[in-house]
């Protein structure tokens, strides 16, 4: 019985994986959520979540710059004033992108890759909370959300209420491995990814 229930379960994250909206990002790019041969952790951001998501976005540095890995960073702006001046917040968050990958160039290197970070960053605007409501993430953008999908494209472990990024660091682990130290020469800058406060 316990095999059935289990094997139910994994074919019903299958299927949800399967129906996810293909989203557009800031940069204007079409983009698979759940991406075959990578393992993906998408992660929520709101102007509430905003000082959380950059926490977790940081507890990820180490595995940035390895090809099958990404992080998408879907922001609800539902309840934002965002949703009245779009233009404005798209390029806001271009911006805080082009920041971020300055950031990363050291894990890229500690990781072996000598390419720019910025192609690989990834900020989804949901205006309209179709993203956001499709990640079976609810509407409560106080909460954080993890969900992180595997190399088959399926949700291998996801968090509706995540209070430190720990447990999704151990989770990346089992599936990449561990991550590189800390480079000698990143910048112990706060990240400004994507949404601020106020």
């Amino acid at each position: 019985m316990k095999v059935f229930l289990l094997a139910l379960l994994s074919l019903s994250a299958c299927a949800t994986a399967k129906e996810l909206p293909h989203a557009k990002d800031c940069d204007g790019n079409v983009v698979d959520l759940h991406p075959a041969g990578r393992v993906t952790v998408v992660m929520a951001s709101s102007q509430t979540l905003a000082d959380t998501t950059r926490e977790f976005g940081r507890a990820l540095y180490g595995w940035q710059g390895r090809k099958e890995f990404r992080v998408i960073v879907v922001v609800d702006l539902r309840k934002s004033l965002g949703t009245l001046f779009k233009g404005w917040t798209v390029g806001k968050m271009r911006a805080d992108l082009d920041e971020e990958a300055e950031r990363l160039i050291p894990w890229y290197r500690a990781n072996r890759n000598s390419a720019n970070p910025r192609p690989d960053l990834c900020g989804v605007a949901d205006f309209d909370g179709k993203i956001t409501e499709s990640l079976g993430w609810g509407a409560d953008d106080r909460k954080m959300k993890v969900t992180i999908f595997g190399k088959g494209g399926d949700v291998v472990w996801s968090d509706m209420d995540a209070n430190s990024p720990q447990t999704m660091q151990s989770e990346v682990r089992k599936l990449m491995g561990n991550p590189v130290p800390t480079p000698p020469d990143a910048v112990p800058k706060k990240s400004r990814i994507l949404m601020r406060k106020g």
